[in-house]
């Protein structure tokens, strides 16, 4: 498993303006996961598995700490860390 931390702040576009958050934050898991993996090709194939409930939209500057992880982890996971 693993963890990221996603700080909003308050000239973030995402705070107070009514625009989702959540795509956003998948999205940038996404990237993070492809990075991460041996093969980008096989993240969009098997996908993430998002555990932490993620906001539909931000009310206030915000810090969320997400834990993730691959959709089929003994694909990818050689040594357990911290993606942050």
């Amino acid at each position: 498993m693993y963890t990221t931390v996603f700080k909003f702040g308050e000239g973030s576009p995402f705070v107070n303006a009514r625009r989702p958050v959540s795509n956003e934050i998948r999205d940038r898991l996404l990237w993070q996961a492809m990075r991460l993996a041996k093969s980008g090709k096989r993240v969009f194939k098997d996908g993430l598995v998002i555990y932490t409930p993620l906001p539909a939209y931000l009310s206030g500057p915000t810090t969320l700490e997400v834990y993730w992880d691959f959709g089929n982890p003994e694909e990818y996971q050689e040594y357990p860390k911290a993606a942050s």
